[in-house]
């Protein structure tokens, strides 16, 4: 959440923590005269509820819990709550996780050895690469490989001065009096420039269908009047 855990003197206690994987949303319906359940799909996969335990080393922890709850809840919560933020964690070095905190425990104090607590973090069910966050300059002709079976759904950044387009896997782009910077979301389905300004006037999409990035190829041609650059943000399941 912008601050490591680490330099409040915390440690995860490894040994504590279950690690919860993705559930697909849906309910089995029993239909009289048939044998077999029907499966009545929410189209979704739920957020993840996922629980981290901390402790604190200290021979003084009555001196130090009350600031260190108040540090905890800086930590967590200095940072816009209705939002998630990026999660990292070191047993998972190779991914980040979309995740906002949601419930922080009691702080429990061990006479003279420790102070120890729990948070529970609300996280998105995907994982996402490390390294997936960063743009990357494309030009016609490239072709951004998705090897992992989900869709990714990426942040596209368009610049230049007045209109252009490009075609990703032979659907057309079109992009109306760029002035600067404009940001595509194709996860929020958001269009804003440079100054943070929604501008969905700036663009046309056919059924108002936003740029995804589909396992397997995904290749881009005719990239027209405008430079683009494109933070892919690779993701898979938990």
């Amino acid at each position: 959440m912008g601050t490591s855990s680490k330099s409040l003197g915390l440690n995860i206690l490894y040994g504590t923590n279950d690690w919860l994987g993705a559930n697909y949303a849906s309910s089995i319906t029993q239909i009289p005269g048939r044998s077999v359940a029907e499966i009545v799909p929410s189209n979704r996969y739920d957020n993840v509820s996922q629980v981290f335990e901390f402790t604190r080393l200290t021979s003084t922890p009555f001196m130090e819990v009350a600031a260190l709850s108040r540090a905890v809840s800086h930590w967590l919560f200095s940072t816009d709550p209705n939002q998630y933020q990026k999660l990292l964690y070191d047993g998972s070095p190779n991914f980040y996780y979309m995740a906002a905190p949601t419930t922080v425990s009691s702080f429990k104090i061990s006479d003279r050895t420790s102070i120890s607590f729990s948070v529970t973090f609300s996280c998105q069910p995907f994982a996402y690469e490390m390294g997936g966050d960063e743009y990357q300059s494309v030009t016609s002709g490239d072709n951004l490989i998705n090897d992992r079976p989900w869709k990714a759904y990426p942040l596209w950044h368009v610049s230049g001065a007045g209109n252009g387009s490009f075609v990703l896997n032979g659907t057309m782009f079109n992009f109306i009096g760029v002035n600067g910077d404009l940001y595509v979301d194709s996860d929020t389905e958001a269009v804003y420039d440079g100054q943070g300004n929604y501008q969905p006037g700036m663009v046309q999409f056919t059924n108002y269908d936003f740029p995804v990035l589909s396992p397997g190829d995904n290749k881009l041609t005719d990239i027209s009047a405008l430079n683009l650059e494109v933070m892919p943000r690779w993701r898979t399941l938990l």
